[in-house]
């Protein structure tokens, strides 16, 4: 008798938790475990030494075209992949999914490439502009049962509004001029909300900044560009196109989060801040550059799973007026990270995965869920931005750094020595601040497992010190494949 009780009040208590839990934590659908044939295929189609660069990349762009479609919300403001849940919630998790991806097709529509894009099968022919727009009016409609909620201080959606607002200024000729006023006064209320919100202390002080350059950009009126945040942001800044971003400090941040947001600065508005914003892309981009390898990157820090974005900024350099990086020389960086992971299984289910090659939740973290990790897109976002026939696409590529010759860089005011060497292609972050001590990973035990079942919400490990305090981090043994 006692069993008896003892399931039912378990199975009571579950489905209280699944009635009452915000975050939806029931709703998750597992991540394969196993490359489905769509995976194999994507990747003998991208890495196919035979192929076009044109029909290489369009592979890429498709698998992740159908992956959004096959996972998108009927009305189109949330795209729910399998895998697994972030701290944020289910509905976060959506938005996340919506945001990060549809940008990638806005880049798409941006470049004048066909809006249209044939998938076959259940899917037909794509049209972009309505896929996005759907998306856009559904999910900024306060009255509408799928709305993606009130601006909040301190909230994840701060940071996917700055994407949502990226979205818009890439289709403004195929959204934004072709809405009515009033859809217009809808998505420019619900993105407004976001100037005024009060953000951490590091790269999130972009987002508002990033919402109210694009709002008066577009022209809705009584905007105000809230310039303390770049203020209050770059007075973080170390030197060699570096900056200490909190909570943790000198990390990949920099290519992915900082960099990145600066070369946007500079495609929405040329004239801000520009002497400082030019002089900082030059260093850091030259800096990235030096930390891809054909090899992989010499990854550390946090957020592992947007690793594919670490060449975002170099591509933004390469199309921009006065960039100082060669365009060839640009998408050989491109090509050499994303070879690298889609060469060991960074793609499943139409996504990016949740780790370094495959998902890994040891290095997942607690911000990040199913829609997450395509910040990894950043990347194919600069390059889509630009025409099939700029210099970007068709330029004869160019050797990286570390396949030329050896270096040695000395970032005093970063704490980093960068070595490559040309022999083996083998690329080293030397921190030497740091003790000469390798750290012990934590799995994400049974225990958590069985923990996140019963309490429905997140128990991962952290790590930091793996992530943070060794003294060498190389392409030759990134620490997220350490057993």
């Amino acid at each position: 008798m006692s069993t008896i009780v003892f399931v039912a009040f378990f199975g009571l208590y579950v489905a209280f938790l699944n009635i009452y839990s915000t975050s939806g934590w029931m709703s998750y659908e597992d991540a394969d475990q196993e490359p489905t044939s769509r995976d194999l295929a994507v990747r003998t189609a991208f890495l196919n030494g035979d192929a076009s660069v044109e029909e290489r990349y369009d592979a890429l762009f498709r698998y992740f075209l159908r992956g959004y479609m096959e996972n998108v919300s009927d009305a189109g403001e949330r795209v729910q992949y399998p895998g697994a849940p972030s701290a944020a919630g289910y509905e976060i998790n959506g938005l996340e999914g919506y945001a990060r991806t549809a940008i990638l097709f806005a880049a798409w529509i941006h470049s004048g490439r066909d809006p249209v894009v044939s998938l076959g099968g259940e899917f037909g022919d794509v049209d972009l502009v309505r896929t996005v727009r759907d998306g856009l009016l559904a999910g900024t409609d306060p009255e509408s049962e799928v709305f993606w909620g009130e601006p909040a201080n301190f909230n994840q959606r701060t940071v996917e509004a700055a994407d949502i607002a990226r979205i818009l200024w890439l289709t403004r000729s195929a959204i934004w001029d072709r809405l009515s006023d009033a859809e217009r006064d809808q998505i420019g209320a619900w993105l407004a909300g976001f100037i005024t919100v009060k953000v951490r202390d590091n790269n999130w002080h972009f987002f508002p900044l990033i919402v109210g350059m694009v709002l008066k950009d577009l022209g809705v009126q009584g905007v105000e560009v809230p310039t303390r945040h770049y203020q209050d942001f770059i007075a973080h800044y170390r030197g060699h196109g570096w900056f200490f971003d909190n909570p943790e400090g000198i990390d990949y941040y920099n290519a992915w989060g900082v960099s990145y947001e600066l070369a946007w600065i500079r495609m929405i508005d040329p004239a801000f801040d520009a002497d400082f914003i030019g002089q900082a892309l030059e260093a850091s981009t030259s800096n990235i550059l030096h930390l891809i390898s054909p090899k992989g990157i010499p990854i550390m820090g946090r957020s592992v799973c947007y690793r594919t974005a670490v060449p975002a900024p170099i591509v933004a350099e390469a199309s921009a007026a006065g960039g100082h990086v060669d365009p060839g020389l640009a998408r050989r960086a491109l090509d050499a990270v994303w070879r690298h992971f889609v060469e060991r299984g960074a793609l499943a289910d139409g996504q990016l995965t949740q780790g370094y090659y495959g998902d890994d939740l040891r290095f997942l973290d607690p911000y990040s869920g199913t829609g997450s990790c395509h910040w990894g897109l950043r990347s194919l976002v600069m390059a889509y931005v630009q025409p099939p026939d700029s210099p970007f696409w068709n330029a004869a590529a160019r050797s990286l750094p570390v396949e030329v010759a050896d270096y040695d860089l000395d970032l005093p005011k970063v704490g980093w020595r960068i070595s490559g060497r040309r022999e083996t292609g083998d690329i080293t972050i030397e921190i030497p601040a740091n003790a000469d001590k390798r750290y012990p990973i934590a799995a994400h035990s049974l225990r958590m497992r069985v923990m996140e079942n019963l309490a429905m919400r997140l128990f991962r490990p952290y790590n930091h010190a793996v992530k943070y305090d060794e003294r060498f981090y190389s392409t030759a043994e990134p620490f997220p494949v350490r057993r």
